[in-house]
Formats: C-alpha cells, sequence, structure tokens
C-alpha cells in the first residue's frame, strides 16, 4: 500500500483539493478529515453555539496552519487512516 502522504496527495488530486485559503481551504480540508475516517455527526447542534466557529475562522484565515494539519496527517502512520483513503482513490496500475 502506499504510504500516506501519496494517499493524501493522490486523494486532493483526484478531487481537485488544492486550496488551502479561505473557505475552501477549509471546505477541502474537511473532506480529507472526512477520507480518513472522521465525521462529525454532532457538528449542527455545536455550530449553533458557536464551539467551531473561532476555529473555522482562524484557518480560513491561516492557510498555513491548513498545511500544517496535512503535514501531521501526512506524517501519521495510522493503518486505519491509510486503508480508508486507499479505499477511496482510484486504484494505482502498479497494483494489478
Amino acid at each position: 500500500m502506499r504510504d500516506m502522504n501519496e494517499l493524501v496527495t493522490t486523494f486532493r488530486d483526484e478531487n481537485s483539493l488544492h486550496s488551502n485559503e479561505g473557505r475552501s481551504g477549509v471546505e477541502n480540508l474537511c473532506q480529507v478529515v472526512r477520507a480518513i475516517g472522521y465525521q462529525d455527526k454532532n457538528f449542527g447542534a455545536f455550530s449553533r453555539k458557536g464551539a467551531y466557529g473561532d476555529l473555522i475562522e482562524f484557518l480560513q484565515d491561516n492557510p498555513g496552519a491548513i498545511e500544517a494539519i496535512y503535514n501531521f496527517i501526512d506524517e501519521t502512520d495510522i493503518p486505519e487512516w491509510k486503508q480508508s483513503l486507499n479505499d477511496q482513490i482510484e486504484p494505482d496500475d502498479d497494483e494489478y
């Protein structure tokens, strides 16, 4: 199986998730986080209270923070994350 960095890069390429800036950068990051297996089922309830608003605004204003999160994901070797991403990308020609 490919390493995490390659899996994240491939997933981002296949889904055109290249921007780290503003709202689209946060939305792109959320797609990657969902792809590795995280789904916040309570987000609607918390977002009405503004619990995540500060963090979202911070990330929208600081694309370097989004890049740091991608670097963390790339460097973390969690088999479940790798498998989840691998299941969602096109097979590598070398895998056949």
